[in-house]
């Protein structure tokens, strides 16, 4: 009997519990949203534009580190949001309560980086000025078309205090790092609340 006690008292139950973090991507309309998220996911690029229709939802496990510098395993719940006019209306739901933002812009679209700003100033109207974000300058396999330069986007980054990375949806350049930055950002923030 003393055995079967020593072995009940042993016994430790560690309940699991899973960090699901909501990032939201924004950006103009065709900059790469949806294109960079299914890279991260491992599926083939798609040559050809297919516009999001509202949002779509992809839940994507990454390991990053914790503030004790130990890997963690976390899920990005990543809400690609659809950035026609048509759907502003919509914008409301789908930022809130999100954990995270990644703004995207375009570097052959002048248009599309000054707009980074708009997206930013309407996370700030729905209570995400706290919330960590990353600054991505997209599609930087078309070296010949960029037409937002560097120290612009550095600038921007800063004003934004966002991290700023430079990816290709199409090569995959940059793109993992990118998520893996905003995850652990993400984590850092909720373990300081």
């Amino acid at each position: 009997m003393n055995d079967k006690k020593k072995s009940d008292e042993e016994l430790v139950f560690h309940e699991r519990q899973e960090m699901i973090y909501k990032i939201i991507v924004i950006g103009d309309p065709a900059v790469g949203k949806t294109s960079l998220l299914t890279n991260f996911c491992g599926d083939k690029f798609k040559y050809e534009y297919e516009p999001t229709v509202g949002v779509n939802i992809t839940k994507q496990k990454i390991t990053v580190k914790n503030d004790m510098g130990k890997d963690t395993d976390i899920y990005l719940m990543i809400w690609d949001i659809a950035g026609q006019p048509q759907f502003y209306m919509l914008h409301r739901p789908y930022f809130n309560g999100a954990d995270g933002m990644i703004l995207v812009y375009d570097v052959t679209r002048s248009s599309s980086f000054s707009n980074v700003n708009n997206w930013y100033s309407t996370a700030v109207k729905y209570g995400l000025s706290g919330v960590p974000r990353v600054l991505i300058g997209n599609k930087i396999d078309l070296k010949d078309e960029k037409k937002i330069i560097l120290p612009m986007a550095e600038h921007l980054s800063q004003k934004l205090n966002a991290p700023f990375f430079e990816t290709s949806a199409l090569t995959g350049e940059s793109v993992a790092e990118m998520f893996f930055k905003i995850g652990e950002l993400t984590l850092l923030s909720k373990l300081q609340e």
